[in-house]
């Protein structure tokens, strides 16, 4: 019954957002930014906290800088995903362009399919449908599936309109047995928290972080290439997709290597651009010790 209500009254006013000009959106994310980051300050003390941290050296003031950059780009984020319901291609063509894509054309070419891991960094969601758009293996992205019914949906639609298809976490090394004789680009966002508590503990951003290895144990199992996608923020509402290999022969690859490789690209992008990431995950909410008492 929830799910039918929120088709039924909220999703209307979700299209009639995404219908809306651009710059009527970002007109709407400044004021968001405005109310969610001034007045309510929406997560801001697990973000300053997590900027703080990670850059120890720098002064209060370029603190503060990065957090009002990242609050722009995060409510932007926001209504630039919602947009993608209803973006047109050629709009898509515009905002997001192809940068050095020559790694992934490579594969194309000899016809293999690909790992494509990402980070929370840029708009990953406009980066996907453009991808989608391009003459790139077909886009299959690992998603956790949401517990509201609706939101999933929502979601759903938005990855896959493109002609992307999505495979639930827990179903990826099935699906991927199943597609295996198709040019495929299995994606996944692996900079965020293994939902496993046995997790593989590495330095990330100065601290021990509990690591997703997904990326690396669909590789080693499928001896697919991984490519590392960047979406870089060009300017407000443009984007660039530029990519590079992580691995061209998982198969031969030491334990955690390829992990490792992921974390210094990641890593790399969020120490020359911060306010790209996405600060408002608690993404050290657990420590080391945490898991030695499970």
């Amino acid at each position: 019954m929830v799910r039918i209500l929120s088709f039924v009254f909220i999703a209307p006013f979700i299209y009639m957002i995404s219908i809306l000009p651009f710059w009527v959106l970002y007109l709407m994310s400044d004021i968001w930014y405005f109310i969610g980051y001034r007045l309510l300050g929406y997560r801001l003390s697990l973000v300053k906290k997590n900027i703080k941290i990670t850059f120890p050296a720098k002064h209060e003031d370029e603190i503060n800088a990065i957090i009002r950059r990242f609050y722009k780009n995060f409510f932007d984020l926001f209504f630039e995903t919602v947009k993608v319901l209803t973006i047109s291609k050629n709009q898509l063509y515009n905002r997001v362009t192809l940068g050095n894509m020559q790694a992934l054309e490579h594969y194309r070419d000899m016809e293999q399919s690909v790992i494509i891991s990402m980070g929370h960094f840029g708009n990953w969601e406009m980066g996907a449908a453009r991808f989608e758009l391009a003459d790139y293996p077909r886009l299959k992205a690992v998603y956790k599936p949401l517990s509201n019914g609706f939101f999933d949906a929502l979601m759903t639609r938005i990855r896959t309109r493109f002609g992307g298809d999505v495979y639930a976490m827990e179903e990826t090394l099935d699906r991927m047995r199943e597609d295996r004789g198709k040019l495929t680009a299995v994606a996944l966002l692996a900079d965020q928290n293994p939902s496993s508590h046995n997790a593989y503990w590495h330095q990330f951003l100065g601290r021990k972080t509990p690591v997703f290895t997904g990326v690396e144990l669909l590789a080693r199992r499928f001896n697919y290439p991984v490519i590392y996608l960047r979406v870089d923020r060009v300017k407000r509402g443009y984007y660039q997709l530029n990519c590079e290999v992580l691995s061209d022969k998982p198969a031969e690859t030491g334990k955690y290597e390829i992990t490792h490789e992921y974390i210094r690209r990641v890593e790399r992008d969020i120490y020359s651009r911060p306010e790209e990431w996405l600060w408002t995950h608690n993404r050290w909410k657990r420590k080391p010790e945490d898991q030695l008492l499970e």
